[in-house]
């Protein structure tokens, strides 16, 4: 009996050995409102992202990689549990998937990878926490999907009530309890990296880094800038000269040509006051001075990565949730269907292949799920909406021809292939942009009849996705 209970447990310590050698270790990090002005993807060269800059040039970069929705719960619900809007029903910030009939028991991402041998640890933002009228308790985030979670704070400090709001605006124009009136702010504090929330979440995976592990791990680590409101320490504003600042390239009338649903969810009020004010290039500062606070939390968790005992086998994942809008078509935040919104930031780093450089194929944050499933060497899960992009991985010369959906509503979507992006709204109003000449979207050419084929091609590919 005692010889068989030993081998027994011989055996199964073999097994845990060797599973923990074979499986691959994540850390997924995810940074909030993150567009594409990190300066490895080219959107701002003012940027100043250098820890991510330099992750970058060991991983492979997703160029055009967009979310599956503009806006953080559905965005969030879509990647972690691997189905599109359309799928689960969510598309605002107050709903929450298990509330959903059929949704209840959804398997998210690091409960598979749970169900599969894997710790999981999560600190920040990662689901996002529903807000508004429910008949269920609102859970903070998703309880249950991650076995430890740091339950910290998420941004960074504040500063004083009374140097709260100096920049002026006129918020009146929002109804009361308006996100925007709230949190549309922006100011330097005095305070020290370690005091922040968000440098405290990546702490807490610096020390899970720094644990010993004997099982393979999933660790989730979410960054709450540049996230509004803009406060972060003072010496990340410093590194902007307010007068330097390259706003956004506009055009006049550029609203002329998108339809009386889109124009009308545009903040031109608030664009207006930010020019006549003379407050625009302080707002861009202050996005600018926040995404490199955010970069300056990645980076210590990055060096933590890179100096620990699983560098050798641990994949790592860097991206946004959704794209964020500074002036382009005269608004500001999230929530629309344009390149700004959709586009995010998407690398991807595998010690286990040479696997490094730029692909500018067309990928969504969809596709993240089953990638690390395929990455990982994990049963697929057979219904899921994206794709593994593991091939691109290996090779992102490949033959590709995968389109992203973005949805902002039901019956609001909006298609992007590698040459076009193809929107249609609930009153049947269309938008066809050409990326080849009109990268920023300023020309709509639906009307045109020589498009004719191409929007007959995007409606019938719409309509078998959300078949």
């Amino acid at each position: 009996m005692f010889k068989t209970n030993l081998l027994f447990l011989c055996l199964s310590f073999s097994t845990v050995l060797s599973f923990s050698q074979d499986k691959p270790n994540v850390i997924l990090i995810m940074v909030d409102d993150m567009n594409d002005w990190v300066g490895a993807f080219g959107g701002n060269r003012q940027a100043i992202t250098p820890n991510m800059d330099a992750f970058a040039k060991k991983s492979m970069v997703f160029k055009n990689a967009y979310c599956s929705a503009p806006l953080c719960n559905p965005s969030r619900t879509s990647i972690l549990t691997g189905y599109n809007p359309s799928t689960t029903g969510v598309y605002g910030n107050t709903e929450h998937f298990r509330d959903k009939k059929g949704l209840e028991n959804t398997i998210t991402l690091p409960q598979y990878f749970n169900q599969n041998g894997y710790t999981t640890a999560a600190a920040g933002k990662i689901f996002h926490s529903p807000r508004g009228p429910s008949k269920k308790p609102r859970p903070k985030s998703d309880p249950g999907s991650f076995e430890m979670e740091h339950k910290g704070g998420l941004g960074s400090t504040y500063p004083k009530d009374e140097e709260r709001f100096q920049h002026g605006l006129d918020f009146s124009f929002y109804k009361d309890g308006s996100h925007m009136k709230r949190s549309f702010d922006w100011k330097g504090v005095e305070v020290e990296n370690e005091e922040t929330s968000d440098w405290k979440s990546a702490d807490y995976c610096v020390k899970f880094l720094e644990e010993d592990h004997n099982k393979p791990f999933f660790l989730a680590c979410g960054i709450f800038r540049p996230h509004l409101p803009w406060y972060a320490p003072q010496k990340y504003f410093d590194l902007y000269n307010v007068d330097n600042i390259t706003l956004p390239e506009v055009i006049a009338n550029d609203l002329d040509d998108v339809g009386s649903i889109a124009s009308n969810s545009v903040q031109k009020k608030l664009h207006k006051q930010l020019v006549e004010k003379k407050k625009w290039k302080e707002a861009v500062r202050a996005y600018l001075a926040n995404l490199s606070y955010a970069d300056a939390c990645v980076g210590h968790l990055i060096d933590a990565f890179e100096n620990s005992k699983y560098k050798q086998n641990t994949i790592v994942v860097l991206m946004g949730d959704h794209g964020w809008h500074l002036g382009e078509k005269e608004h500001w935040t999230k929530q629309t269907l344009w390149e700004e919104a959709a586009k995010t930031p998407l690398l991807i780093y595998n010690p286990n292949t040479s696997a490094k450089g730029i692909s500018t194929k067309i990928v969504s944050l969809i596709d993240v799920y089953p990638t690390l499933l395929d990455l990982c060497d994990l049963p697929q899960k057979e219904d899921l909406d994206g794709k593994s992009i593991a091939q691109l991985l290996a090779n992102p010369d490949t033959n590709w021809d995968e389109i992203a959906l973005t949805s902002k509503g039901n019956g609001t979507h909006s298609l992007r292939d590698q040459n076009y992006r193809y929107t249609i709204y609930p009153n049947g109003f269309e938008e066809l942009y050409d990326h080849r000449i009109d990268p920023m979207e300023w020309n709509n050419i639906a009307n045109s009849i020589s498009q004719k084929e191409v929007l007959i091609k995007f409606r019938k590919e719409l309509q078998h996705i959300l078949k």
